[in-house]
C-alpha cells in the first residue's frame, strides 16, 4: 500500500504545477473576459493607446449636439391640462441606490419596477452613487424606459455621477436636492492589475454613451448640448445649475416635499401611455433582499479583489502541495470572486451548489476534514442565495420562495453546526494523551515461549502483540504489562506481581 501511495504522489506531482498554473490562467480568464469586469465607472475597460485616443473637437461637439438636438421632447413631464389614460396613485414605492452601480442594483430596480406596476404606485429612485459599470447602467435605463408607471429620480445626500448621471436622464422625473452634483459620464479605462486608469475617448465607446442619453435622456426634454458635454467634457452640475441647464425637473429638500411637489403632474411614459400622478404624501421603502445585498457586497471593487487574490493563491499552493481542504477553500473564495468581478451570478450558484453537495458527500466519508464539510456547507447556503428564484421565469410563489430560503438556511446551521460538533470531538481527541499507555498494567496471555530478555508473541485485550519478555514466561502463562518500547509491549509473569502483593501483606 505504501509503494502504492508513493508511486501515486510522485506521478502526480510531476503535474502540479503545470495543473496549477492552468488554474490560475483560467480564473484569470474568467475575470478578464466576463462582460461586468470590462465595463468600470460606467466605462469599457478596453485597452486603448494613448496615441489613438483624440480629444473632440468643436466639429466633432457640435455634430454630436445637433444628432442630440434631433430627438424631440415626446415624454416626462406634460404641460397642465394634457389628457391622460389613467392615474397612477396613490402610493410610492421608494428604493435607495448607493455605491457601485452593478448587477445587484440592476436586478434590485428590476424588482422594484415590477412590484410598483403591480400596485399602481410611482416609483422614486434614490441616487448616491459615484457611479459603476456601463453595462449594468445601460441595462437600468432601458428597464426605466419600459416601466408602466412613472419613475422618479432622485440625487440625495452627496451626488449621482458618472453611470448615476445616465440612470437620473432616463427617469421620467429627474430631481435632486440642494447640494447634490450630477456629470462626469465620460468612461475610463481602468486596469485592476495597476489600479490606474485613463480617459476613453475613442468614437466607439463614446458615441453609444451620447446616443443613450440623447435617446433616453433627449425624449425627455433634457437639455442635449449639456448631454452632449456631460460626455465629451465631464462637466458637473449642482441642483440650481442643473435646474437652469434643464437636465433636471425639480429641485426638492426631502421626500416629503419631492412628493408635493410631483402630485398632480402628468407624465408621458415611452410605452404610449399618459398618466396622472395622484399622491398623498404616503411611501413605502423597499429595502433589497438578501440576495442583491449579498451580490452588491462581494461586487466592491476591494472585496471582490481580495477574494481573487486569496482565492487564486490558495488554489495555487493547495493543489501544489496536494491539500484537499485548502483546494476546496481557494475555489469557494475565487467563485465569489470572480461574481464580484462580473462573472454571471447564476452560474456561479450552480457551480457552488454542485461543488458544496460533493464537498459535503466527501466529509462524509473523510472524518476529521472538518474545513472540508464546513466550506461545502457555506457554498450550499450562498449558492442557494445567489439563484435568481424571484426573477422572471420561475413560476413560484412568495411564500414557496421564503419556505425554501428559510429550510436552506435552518439545513446549513444545523450541519454547519453539527460540522462544528465533530471537529470539536476530532480536535479533543487528537489533543488527548495516547490510549496506548492505558494497556499498562493489563492482563493477558503468553502465546509463545519468551525467554528473559526475549521476544515473542502475546494477546493482551483481545489483540495480539509483539512482547519483550523481563522474566521467562512460558506459553499459556497469565502475563502484565509494565512498559512499552516501540512497537514492543514489556510483560513479566503475572504470579510474581501476585507473590510480591502477598509478601507486603504480611
Amino acid at each position: 500500500m505504501r509503494v502504492w501511495k508513493g508511486m501515486k504522489a510522485g506521478g502526480v506531482k510531476r503535474f502540479l504545477p503545470l495543473l496549477a498554473a492552468a488554474v490560475l490562467l483560467l480564473a484569470l480568464a474568467l475575470v478578464y473576459s466576463s462582460p461586468h469586469a470590462q465595463a468600470q465607472e460606467t466605462g469599457e475597460t478596453t485597452t486603448v493607446a494613448a496615441s489613438e485616443q483624440q480629444v473632440p473637437g468643436k466639429a466633432d461637439f457640435e455634430s454630436l449636439v445637433e444628432e442630440c438636438k434631433a430627438y424631440e421632447k415626446k415624454y416626462g413631464i406634460m404641460p397642465e391640462g394634457t389628457p391622460y389614460d389613467r392615474v397612477v396613485g396613490p402610493k410610492a414605492l421608494v428604493i435607495r441606490i448607493e455605491g457601485t452601480i452593478d448587477n445587484a442594483m440592476k436586478d434590485y430596480l428590476e424588482q422594484s419596477i415590477r412590484r410598483a406596476e403591480s400596485e399602481n404606485a410611482v416609483l422614486i429612485v434614490e441616487l448616491n452613487t459615484p457611479g459603476g459599470f456601463v453595462d449594468a447602467a445601460t441595462e437600468m435605463v432601458v428597464t426605466i424606459s419600459k416601466a408602466r408607471v412613472p419613475v422618479v429620480g432622485y440625487v440625495v445626500e452627496k451626488w449621482a455621477e458618472s453611470a448615476g448621471t445616465m440612470i437620473l436622464m432616463s427617469t421620467h422625473i429627474a430631481a435632486m436636492q440642494p447640494g447634490t452634483i450630477i456629470g462626469s459620464v465620460q468612461p475610463i479605462a481602468y486596469d485592476p492589475t495597476t489600479g490606474s486608469y485613463q480617459p476613453v475617448l475613442d468614437s466607439k465607446i463614446i458615441n453609444p454613451i451620447v446616443k443613450t442619453l440623447c435617446e433616453h435622456g433627449a425624449t425627455r426634454g433634457r437639455n442635449p448640448e449639456a448631454l452632449v458635454r456631460f460626455v465629451l467634457y465631464n462637466d458637473n452640475y449642482g441642483a440650481e445649475e442643473a435646474l437652469e441647464k434643464g437636465v433636471i425637473d425639480l429641485i426638492a429638500q426631502d421626500r416629503g416635499e419631492l412628493l408635493r411637489l410631483l402630485d398632480g403632474k402628468v407624465v408621458r411614459l415611452p410605452i404610449g401611455e399618459t398618466v396622472l400622478i395622484d399622491t398623498n404624501g404616503s411611501y413605502e421603502v423597499l429595502e433589497p433582499d438578501l440576495r442583491i445585498r449579498v451580490l452588491h457586497s462581494l461586487s466592491d471593487p476591494m472585496l471582490s479583489g481580495i477574494l481573487l487574490s486569496i482565492g487564486a493563491l490558495a488554489l495555487l499552493f493547495s493543489i501544489a502541495s496536494g491539500n484537499l481542504p485548502g483546494i476546496a477553500l481557494g475555489g469557494f473564495l475565487l467563485v465569489l470572486g470572480l461574481v464580484g468581478s462580473g462573472f454571471s451570478p447564476n452560474t456561479a450558484a450552480l457551480i457552488l451548489i454542485v461543488g458544496g453537495s460533493i464537498l459535503v458527500f466527501i466529509e462524509l466519508y473523510t472524518p476529521g476534514f472538518g474545513i472540508i464539510g464546513g466550506t461545502g456547507i457555506a457554498m450550499l447556503v450562498f449558492g442557494v442565495i445567489l439563484l435568481p428564484i424571484r426573477g422572471e421565469g420561475f413560476a413560484v410563489s412568495e411564500s414557496y420562495t421564503e419556505t425554501l430560503l428559510y429550510t436552506t438556511y435552518a439545513l446549513g446551521i444545523t450541519m454547519g453546526g453539527l460540522t462544528a460538533f465533530v471537529v470539536y470531538k476530532v480536535v479533543k481527541a487528537r489533543r488527548a494523551p495516547q490510549a496506548l499507555w492505558k494497556l499498562k498494567g493489563a492482563v493477558g496471555e503468553a502465546v509463545d515461549d519468551i525467554p528473559e530478555g526475549g521476544t515473542g508473541f502475546v494477546l493482551v485485550e483481545g489483540e495480539y502483540w509483539k512482547a519483550k519478555a523481563v522474566t521467562p514466561v512460558a506459553r499459556g502463562d497469565k502475563i502484565v504489562v509494565v512498559d512499552k518500547e516501540g512497537p514492543y509491549l514489556v510483560v513479566k509473569k503475572a504470579e510474581e506481581d501476585a507473590e510480591k502483593k502477598g509478601t507486603l501483606k504480611r
